[in-house]
């Protein structure tokens, strides 16, 4: 199949699937504006999967959370009671404490580098 029948048939099924949701043409035009700030993005080298993916399981990990937060009556140390859980929680705090902590190296390093030897 030629990319312009597959790109227009997407698309095709883009308007018909946001048209269906509410049975109002704002889906349509909210999907076409979406569309193009994406296009704009990708031009300008943003990843777009993290985006479409933060919009997509955005609500539903915050209403885990917020019933999460419910059950334990607020308290965070409820998501690590577990051993499994303690377990992935530190190594999830240890990766991106490791992670900030080498961009933050990185970074003062690659400072020092451009400050010009003063004699």
């Amino acid at each position: 199949m030629p990319r312009a029948l597959l790109n227009a048939a997407i698309l095709l099924f883009c308007i018909v699937g946001s048209f269906s949701v509410n049975n109002t043409m704002f889906g349509v035009g909210i999907m076409l504006v979406l569309g193009i700030v994406a296009y704009v993005l990708e031009r300008r080298q943003f990843a777009i999967a993290p985006i479409i993916l933060g919009i997509v399981l955005g609500p539903l990990v915050e209403t885990n959370f917020t019933t999460s937060m419910i059950i334990t009556s607020g308290n965070f140390a409820g998501f690590f009671g577990r051993p499994i859980a303690g377990v992935l929680g530190a190594a999830t705090i240890i990766i991106w404490g490791s992670a900030i902590f080498a961009t933050i190296r990185r970074t003062m390093i690659e400072r020092s580098q451009a400050l010009p030897v003063a004699h």
